[in-house]
């Protein structure tokens, strides 16, 4: 007879009212609570049990299982060894004018060719954040703050100057 593993997940939840300047100030006067142990969540909190088969995927983000379907495949072929962060640089510049090239002598391109070229374009950027071992949420979240405090929006809002000129 087959073994499945089943795996149970009980939800604790609380809602909890805190003075603060800000909803981060919130936030982390919460965790400091929670970190020591001001604020312990028990049975009352439940909300809710799943019970399901056990999937090790099942927290992973559809980035993370595309990186490690992009990493598996680059591994099986042997092709680390060709993806240099020079290379991949390369390859992403070669990958972008690909796509420019879709709109060289029409503004409406073919959206399918599009599509191609920006994943071509994307799966490279993917491939060297892997290399340079940097998460790309996370710098292109910060690439995202640095790029609001340049562009604020009353000084940006439907206009395409450049920051140093605003």
């Amino acid at each position: 007879m087959p073994k499945y593993e089943v795996e149970i997940t009980e939800y604790l939840q609380r809602r909890i009212t805190v003075e603060a300047e800000s909803e981060a100030d919130a936030v982390s006067k919460v965790e400091e609570n929670y970190n020591n142990e001001k604020e312990v969540l028990d049975y009352s909190d439940h909300t809710k049990t799943e019970i399901e088969i056990y999937n090790p995927n099942k927290f992973k983000s559809k980035l993370d299982l595309l990186m490690e379907r992009i990493d598996k495949f680059n591994k099986d072929r042997d092709w680390d060894q060709f993806h240099t962060p020079v290379n991949l640089a390369k390859s992403i510049s070669i990958e972008a004018n690909e796509l420019l090239e879709c709109y060289q002598w029409n503004d409406n391109a073919n959206i399918e060719d599009v599509k191609e070229e920006l994943a071509d374009v994307m799966n490279y950027c993917l491939q060297m954040s892997m290399v340079l071992g940097v998460d790309p949420i996370d710098i292109m979240n910060k690439k995202m703050d640095k790029t609001e405090k340049k562009y604020p929006i009353e000084k940006s809002k439907g206009v395409s100057t450049k920051y140093n000129k605003l």
